[in-house]
């Protein structure tokens, strides 16, 4: 016998008609998934963060908090800290909601994912000689690839405390801006 709620399926070409309902844009969160990384959204996050990061740091260059030189005042240190904590927070957060996933927790782990890529990439960058871009990190990172070995050994000894401090700090700002971003956009009466 047929009910008034069922569904009808053209099975030539798998298409819903119009008595089947449309599967959502976003699958529920029971649907198996085969992953958890949206890569589409890391990428977006990771560029939001290196645009942001390098808008703040000449924006600071601007204002006279920063230079162009690699001194390393404490100001400087303080100002690109606080910009690169900025970046991070808001490449997460554009992380968060591009990703496919609305769960906090998929957030918070393409936040990390998003965190790790724009290090590498910010790194590289500085190493490259772009270390002006990057901020106090790009004079720090910069640094090895134009010293010698002793010197860049007493240079990695001098600044690995305050580097691992940092990353950690920054790694926490890309996941709570991830798991933040994850529930923003859109909002969670529009998500399946």
């Amino acid at each position: 016998m047929s009910s008034a709620h069922e569904t009808a399926t053209d099975t030539s070409t798998d298409r819903a008609t119009p008595a089947q309902p449309r599967a959502t844009a976003r699958p529920p969160d029971t649907a198996h998934r085969l992953d958890r990384i949206r890569w589409g959204a890391v990428w977006t996050g990771a560029l939001t963060t290196l645009t942001t990061n390098v808008v703040l740091q000449l924006l600071f260059f601007t204002f006279g908090w920063l230079d162009l030189d690699g001194g390393g005042s404490t100001t400087a240190m303080v100002v690109s800290a606080i910009a690169g904590l900025i970046a991070y927070l808001l490449g997460g957060l554009a992380t968060g909601a591009s990703a496919l996933w609305d769960r906090p927790d998929d957030g918070l782990v393409n936040g990390v994912v998003t965190w790790a890529l724009t290090t590498v990439l910010l790194m590289t960058l500085a190493i490259g000689g772009g270390g002006a871009l990057v901020g106090y990190a790009g004079t720090v990172f910069g640094g090895f690839g134009t010293i010698g070995a002793p010197e860049a050994v007493g240079l990695a000894r001098d600044t690995a405390g305050w580097a691992v401090l940092a990353l950690g700090i920054s790694a926490l700002a890309a996941a709570a801006g991830g798991a933040a971003g994850s529930r923003i956009w859109p909002g969670r009466t529009s998500r399946s």
